[in-house]
């Protein structure tokens, strides 16, 4: 283990879990977890993790003692807010490195990621995420790239991940559709309240709907009472609490989305995408970006006659944005040298 680094998900942030843990398991360090839910999940769902639990109280003062650098996948503002005592009493500044939960196309129409302002190091998947924040940001900022190292986390555990799926006895002798929507954050990018009735109520019998809401939809009452409303459907099986994405995805035939980032991460198997576009935008909109790569539905589809289309025209388009968002295949044993040798 290297001492004195960590990463860390302060709080129950689930949608962050998949990030960090396969960051921290390729890097050879301990993840800080102070949710008692996520500490099970990442017990249960990522081999050869390092994990340490505190509580939230205890937490800032631990770590401060613990470690030098935090790899955090929240701006610094919003760590600074938890640590500043324990930063002070202790006198000594924590530095932090931010890693990316995603890499979606929102945050063109609002601010939040201009709160990355005064971080000193970025993590990066490529080339894309790159330009969008020198585009947000306007200002010379330290990036490192990472490619995509979840992938690479789950081709390590591939066997593993093989057993956890056959647990979840899904039908695979179904045409499998994962629908994966986002949450409804400050831009209204789901399209899950009006999309997720639509789709249950038209699924063919032999269609299996797979789906899988951002965990922020999971606090929504609506989304419980779906969720009950079909809990014994033969062809529908809602995954809650089930944080590794690439084993899901892997058994998908073809990704329905809006703007959620498990879009990109999709693209790694060029397979037929299909979107939602939740807020009406106009096609050469950026948060549209990803959409280019699929087929957008509109409110009068027939969504189950749409989703059988051809997209063999869109391979090319498909490979050219998964090399633009993820560069290409890299060496994960010099990418983690890389970073160390930056925060030495």
């Amino acid at each position: 283990m290297l001492h004195r680094v960590a990463g860390l998900i302060y709080g129950p942030l689930e949608h962050h879990l998949d990030h960090l843990a396969p960051f921290c398991s390729l890097m050879q360090i301990p993840l800080v977890l102070t949710d008692e839910e996520l500490v099970r999940q990442a017990r249960l769902y990522y081999p050869d993790l390092e994990l340490l639990q505190w509580d939230c109280l205890e937490a800032p003062f631990e770590i401060v003692r613990s470690f030098d650098t935090i790899f955090y996948s929240t701006p610094r503002i919003l760590f600074d807010e938890i640590f500043f005592i324990a930063e002070a009493t202790l006198r000594k500044k924590i530095r932090t490195i931010w890693l990316p939960h995603g890499n979606s196309d929102k945050g063109h129409a609002s601010y939040f990621m201009e709160g990355l302002k005064d971080e000193k190091t970025l993590l990066v998947y490529g080339q894309k995420m790159i330009d969008f924040l020198r585009h947000k940001i306007e200002k010379p900022m330290s990036c490192i790239k990472m490619g995509n190292f979840r992938h690479e986390y789950y081709l390590r555990h591939q066997g593993f991940y093989k057993a956890t799926m056959e647990k979840l006895s899904l039908p695979y002798k179904k045409k499998t559709v994962l629908y994966a929507p986002t949450w409804q954050d400050g831009e209204n990018s789901s399209s899950f309240f009006d999309a997720a009735p639509r789709l249950i109520e038209e699924l063919p019998s032999d269609v299996f709907l797979l789906i899988k809401p951002h965990p922020n939809l999971e606090k929504d009452i609506r989304t419980e009472q779906l969720k009950l409303q079909n809990e014994n459907h033969p062809n529908i099986r809602f995954l809650s609490g089930f944080t590794p994405i690439y084993p899901i995805l892997e058994k998908a035939d073809l990704y329905l989305g809006d703007m959620s980032s498990i879009g990109y991460d999709f693209l790694r198997f060029n397979r037929p995408m299909f979107f939602f576009n939740p807020t009406h935008r106009e096609s050469a909109d950026p948060g549209l970006y990803l959409h280019r790569c699929g087929r957008t539905l509109h409110p009068d589809h027939r969504l189950f006659e749409i989703l059988i289309h051809d997209q063999s025209h869109l391979t090319a388009v498909r490979q050219e944005t998964y090399a633009y968002t993820f560069g290409e295949a890299c060496n994960w044993d010099q990418t983690r040298k890389e970073i160390l040798q930056h925060i030495r």
